[in-house]
């Protein structure tokens, strides 16, 4: 979501702290906020992987790579990012139904409403608050646009890209949906956030995050999770 600065630091660090109180009183498990220019890398790692061909059939990767490689790209304007996760894990052993043979098992994260929906929604209202406090032109965002949400949600310090890809998180490891508003102008005050992300990063990963793949076990293609497989890919 992109946000309007606020007159003074304090009165910046004053609505931050509103916006996340609100954030929690609404589900969002996590909260966190980057500068739209956070990870001036993605462009090239973006190109690279895509000449490597590890998008695979997934055609539309490639088409909208300008606008995905950079949240500027997509809106010219944006100076910060608000990321906001939702933990989906349940309260119970999601694995204790494997036991049961004359049941099946549905992914943890489709046992409950559309997630789009729902996320969508409480974004919505977190971005008219901010609208209202800042006068803010605000973006809302969750898999509907070609973001790149988890690199930016790692420099924002909710959690860290794991070698499989997918954005960990201390508190809930990989479980949580992510959503991201963006802002217009830029916000002050969150660099302690910054450094903690980079320090977990740092101290947690020694490779860059990709796709396992030979001849290197450590990288990743797009192409061969089993997701893409069972979800994505289309059926005769």
């Amino acid at each position: 979501m992109m946000m309007a600065d606020a007159a003074t630091p304090a009165s910046t660090e004053k609505l931050i702290a509103e916006l996340k109180a609100r954030a929690l009183a609404l589900g969002f498990d996590s909260f966190g906020i980057a500068p739209a220019g956070a990870r001036p890398d993605l462009p090239q790692k973006l190109q690279a992987a895509l000449e490597a061909g590890w998008h695979g059939d997934m055609d539309w990767m490639a088409e909208t790579a300008t606008r995905r490689a950079s949240p500027s790209e997509l809106w010219p304007e944006v100076r910060s990012i608000i990321l906001l996760g939702v933990n989906y894990g349940p309260e119970s052993d999601p694995l204790a139904i494997l036991g049961e043979k004359s049941l099946g098992s549905i992914s943890v994260y489709a046992r409950n409403r559309d997630y789009h929906e729902l996320i969508k929604g409480k974004l919505k209202e977190l971005a008219g608050l901010l609208a209202c406090r800042a006068g803010a032109d605000v973006k809302v965002f969750v898999d509907t646009a070609p973001v790149m949400e988890k690199p930016l949600a790692e420099a924002a310090g909710p959690g860290w890209q794991g070698k499989h890809t997918v954005l960990v998180s201390r508190e809930f490891g990989s479980g949580c949906f992510w959503g991201l508003f963006s802002r217009r102008r830029s916000c002050p005050g969150i660099s302690r956030m910054q450094k903690a992300a980079a320090r977990a990063r740092d101290a947690s990963i020694s490779a860059p995050p990709r796709p396992f793949r030979r001849p290197s076990s450590s990288i990743r293609g797009g192409a061969r999770p089993i997701s893409r497989s069972s979800i994505k890919a289309p059926f005769p």
